[in-house]
């Protein structure tokens, strides 16, 4: 007799040092190992809330997933499961409908008196869930309203400091000291965000984040200055000592965030201010002036980004957008090779030539290709299969109540039949608990005909497109050259995660596959009738050297063979 399998699963709200799952997941463990069962998985979720929905938390995504090959599910404690009575409710319908049953580690909810205790004990769940929420909210507000910090990293130029429940910004002056100096060359010298960023780099200081890891004692991560971080800055009303929120309806950033008011309408203090009202005023209009086209979206053009890459430094090349009289000369540039701080030669090719090129490339390559698509093995087939499997429930209850051979019975019946089929298909894609590529139906031409910029750019990266661009000849004519250009593909994404046995097989398809194809097209020939390949090496009628011989060299070959 096999033993029984169980998925461990932990949420946390937040993560803290003391609050790690480990002990919960050894708890779990252990009650595992009591009752003789085999832990099969093991999925973890942090700063998750217990009244999210189940379907957007990763590693309850793995649970369902694993539901129809597990005989249990176990937590360390109800509330671990969710704070929602609803959520809780869906957990236990997806259980149901793939026979597992839901447990906790505290004894509390045992195999034998699950399905009576589940319920009570997650309404209290969800009660103690709206409790909290409503201290935590009346806390933050009252903490708030006094101009204290709430918690995070201060603003940079500031550190908190003050007791526990009374902490306030205090001015951290070696970040405070680059603020002024930035905005006074900015106000008084006539100096720009990047120049200043590309200093700042140069003379070794460091940006926001970083400061405050060297501030606390943690590990750098090597980040640097860009223009847009010290505008953020310089920008937010931070810098003038007040606390700051975001805009209704709009992303936290340093663009949007609005000072918290207190009562009267006036911004509340959590600190001394870096910067006066006149020079934080002048300094933020000097980026809006600067900032024409801030707030517009984008147009998604640059085909190739972060796909074409300079031969010199191996960096990407960004496209320049320029046209003149509604003609395109937009270009393809290194920034390693642009001016003075340039690392070496400048490497610059026409866009709209280099967009032609890869595209035609690619659709040589790769055109006639079924495309496939990554489906995450997400735990919804799961979810729908506990929601199919009550509404056959309930109408297998109605038909029992419904004259026998009239119309609404025979509607349920058609009704059940469907439902029926529909339980079939959920159930056997509930069989895979890791993702897999399916196909997607219609070729990779098909779907480069009907995406727009951006979704091309996404399909280059799954069949792992690379295109090197090497800098023009000294002398070289200004066109366009494509002996400049290297276009290599590593094949479709759902190729490189397969077996290695398996790729080789499909690689060797795919090179017969082109093969036959180039030689349908340098001769003229149905690609469906290219002759049989050949093994002499200089045979140039047929596809490219192999085992076996065309009929032309087989019978040269017989004929020398019955001379000899």
């Amino acid at each position: 007799m096999r033993p029984k399998t169980v998925v461990i699963y932990d949420r946390l709200s937040r993560l803290y040092a003391e609050e790690a799952p480990d002990h919960r997941i050894a708890a779990c463990k252990a009650y595992a190992a009591q009752r003789g069962w085999k832990v099969v998985h093991i999925a973890a979720d942090t700063n998750v809330s217990g009244a999210s929905k189940l379907e957007d938390r990763p590693g309850m995504r793995e649970v369902l997933a694993w539901l129809p090959r597990a005989d249990y599910v176990l937590a360390a404690k109800l509330d671990r499961y969710a704070r929602s009575v609803l959520e809780f409710q869906r957990l236990l319908d997806a259980a149901k409908a793939t026979k597992a049953v839901v447990v906790t580690a505290d004894g509390v909810v045992s195999p034998e008196n699950s399905s009576l205790i589940a319920n009570v004990l997650a309404a209290f769940a969800e009660y103690e869930r709206d409790m909290i929420k409503a201290r935590i909210t009346a806390s933050k507000e009252h903490f708030r309203q006094r101009g204290n910090h709430l918690g995070g990293i201060a603003p940079y130029g500031y550190a908190v400091a003050g007791p526990i429940n009374d902490k306030r910004w205090v001015i951290d002056e070696t970040a405070a000291a680059i603020i002024r100096e930035c905005a006074d060359r900015l106000v008084n010298h006539g100096a720009t965000l990047t120049g200043l960023a590309r200093e700042l780099n140069e003379r070794g200081v460091l940006p926001p984040a970083e400061h405050a890891r060297q501030r606390d004692g943690r590990k750098l991560r090597g980040q640097r200055w860009h223009s847009t971080t010290l505008r953020d800055v310089l920008y937010t009303p931070a810098v003038r000592g007040w606390l700051v929120q975001a805009t209704p309806g709009t992303r936290r950033s340093a663009l949007t965030n609005q000072p918290v008011l207190d009562a009267q309408g006036n911004p509340l203090s959590a600190g001394p201010a870096i910067l006066d009202a006149e020079t934080w005023a002048t300094v933020r209009a000097l980026v809006d002036g600067k900032s024409k086209g801030r707030g517009t979206p984008r147009n998604g053009k640059a085909l190739l980004l972060h796909v074409a890459c300079c031969s010199e430094c191996k960096g990407p090349m960004y496209r320049q957008r320029r046209a003149v009289d509604g003609v395109d000369y937009s270009t393809y540039v290194c920034r390693n090779g642009v001016g003075k701080h340039g690392t070496h030669r400048p490497n610059v090719i026409t866009a709209r030539y280099l967009d032609q090129l890869v595209t035609d490339d690619f659709l040589k390559r790769f055109g006639s290709f079924a495309l496939m698509r990554w489906q995450e093995a997400d735990g919804s087939a799961v979810l729908q299969l506990a929601e199919v499997s009550t509404q056959l429930d309930n109408l297998a209850g109605n038909l029992a109540n419904l004259p026998a051979g009239g119309r609404t019975a025979q509607r349920v019946m058609a009704q059940i039949g469907a439902l029926e089929e529909r339980e079939a298909e959920l159930r056997k894609e509930a069989e895979h608990a890791v993702g897999r590529w399916v196909d997607a139906g219609g070729t990779v031409a098909d779907a480069w005909a009907e995406r727009d910029t951006e979704g091309r750019r996404n399909l280059l990266g799954d069949l792992g497109a690379c295109v090197v661009v090497s800098p023009a000849r000294a002398g070289a004519p200004k066109r366009f050259d494509a002996g400049r250009v290297a276009v290599d593909f590593t094949g479709p994404a759902w190729w490189r995660g397969a077996d290695p046995a398996e790729a080789a097989l499909a690689a060797l398809a795919l090179e017969e596959e082109l093969s036959r194809e180039e030689l349908a097209e340098r001769f003229g020939w149905d690609p469906d009738k290219v002759p049989a390949p050949c093994a002499v090496t200089d045979c140039k009628m047929h596809a490219p050297p192999r085992e076996t011989y065309c009929p032309e060299h087989q019978r040269t070959r017989e004929e020398n063979t019955k001379a000899a």
